[in-house]
């Protein structure tokens, strides 16, 4: 299929717009809550069921928490990138928590993302736009949905703020909780939209451009974002994702993101078939709705230069055309010799790398990084400054409610590193 013209990111003719915003969902066949006909993989599950109901239908005459014109703005950004004229970086928390929502904290956050920004803009020569795991990212899933503890009292697993607690007295999912989530997220868009973001990008026609600062986190408690949602957009956030464990074709999340406008992403993890992507974009996406989903690959340190090309091309010959990004955290996490999880830097590192370098071989274009990561200095992630003393360090400041993230400095390197590795790779093709 013959890739439409794009003049540049923030001057798209209206020819190109309707090619990229053109989606193909029967509205007869898909609503808000077609999903519930579906099995819902890591679904919560609530003793009081009638409760439910009630908050979610408070929930529903809740003000938006983003604006249509926001997602679809968005939208445009990411065709860009899927179209190799465009970079993504998408980070915050594995799972944010209540407590974090302070001005000094959230704007710890946001300084980070947009000082990774600015390297890669400078490194990728293309307009860079950042997208935050931010003001939302309250619900995880879990590898086991429920935990013994020391004294064996088998107890649900913590499934972020929005569902419990991670104290073992209060696992019990909570349907007030959404409530609690909702003004927590309220709170933190505000936040967001106080924030002088001052720093500006030049697009292609020369126009300097004011950067925005979009949201994001997981779609993965499906009676929330169903109340939220709106005439087909999902206003809990401008962009949502599904995971590795609940991308299933026939499972009701994939039901309830199809009929979205808003773009979705979805982690593909080592085990990914060029068959299984394809149906998936075959559901989620028209061919010609470029950039609708972002396919995020998190396959571990190694694994890019087998799994991947077979899936670009399966891609490709189907006639989509896909954001690619890759999450260089998830397929590197281990245990330390005391069993504290973490990840080491030089590993995504590499994983990065090696990303970059497949999509260049089969003429593709990485078009994003998602990473786990917050502004603090916080000892999550190992790097080869404190090798030998991997428990030690950890236990120093160890601070997320799930999986480890980046410190500021970490993450700052990571991306440096990935930026000097691209125009070395870039210097060399001109020569």
């Amino acid at each position: 299929m013959a890739t439409p013209e794009v003049k540049s990111l923030f001057d798209v003719s209206v020819t190109t717009k309707e090619i990229i915003f053109r989606d193909e969902v029967d509205p007869s066949e898909w609503t808000a809550d077609s999903w519930t006909s579906k099995v819902a993989a890591q679904a919560v599950q609530y003793a009081d069921i009638d409760g439910l109901r009630q908050t979610c239908s408070l929930l529903r005459e809740l003000p938006p928490l983003v604006s249509d014109w926001e997602v679809d703005q968005l939208r445009e950004r990411l065709s860009h990138a899927a179209l190799g004229s465009g970079f993504i970086i998408q980070g915050g928390d594995c799972a944010e928590s209540f407590a974090d929502v302070k001005w000094d904290i959230v704007k710890r956050k946001v300084d980070l993302l947009f000082a990774q920004s600015q390297i890669l803009e400078e490194a990728l020569q293309v307009p860079t736009t950042v997208i935050g795991r931010i003001a939302g990212q309250f619900a995880k899933p879990r590898s086991n949905l429920f935990e013994t503890l020391p004294s064996g009292e088998v107890v649900h697993a913590f499934r972020g703020h929005n569902v419990n607690s991670e104290d073992p007295s209060e696992r019990e999912p909570d349907h007030r909780r959404l409530l609690l989530g909702y003004m927590y997220s309220a709170a933190a868009q505000r936040m967001l939209r106080k924030m002088p973001l001052h720093l500006t990008s030049h697009a292609s026609d020369g126009k300097k451009v004011e950067f925005s600062l979009f949201t994001s986190h997981e779609a993965l408690h499906l009676p929330y974002e169903a109340s939220l949602t709106h005439n087909r957009y999902n206003l809990s956030a401008t962009t949502i994702w599904l995971g590795e464990r609940t991308r299933q074709l026939d499972g009701a999340h994939i039901e309830y993101a199809r009929g979205l406008r808003n773009p979705i992403g979805v982690k593909l993890g080592p085990t990914a078939t060029p068959e299984g992507v394809v149906a998936l974009l075959n559901v989620l996406a028209d061919p010609m709705a470029v950039g609708k989903v972002t396919l995020i690959t998190r396959l571990g340190r190694g694994r890019a230069q087998t799994v991947l090309p077979p899936i670009i091309d399966a891609v490709r010959r189907s006639g989509h055309i896909p954001l690619w990004m890759s999450d260089p955290c998830h397929g590197n996490t281990f245990s330390s010799p005391s069993g504290i999880k973490t990840r080491r830097l030089e590993e995504m590192l590499a994983e990065l790398k090696e990303t970059y370098t497949v999509h260049q071989a089969c003429g593709s274009f990485l078009g994003g990084i998602h990473i786990e990561q917050t502004g603090d200095n916080v000892t999550e992630c190992l790097d080869e400054t404190v090798m030998g003393r991997d428990d030690e360090y950890l236990g120093t400041c160890y601070q997320s409610l799930c999986d480890p993230r980046l410190s500021r400095d970490q993450a700052i390197r990571l991306i440096e590193e990935f930026a000097n590795f691209v125009r070395a790779v870039k210097g060399r093709e001109r020569e």
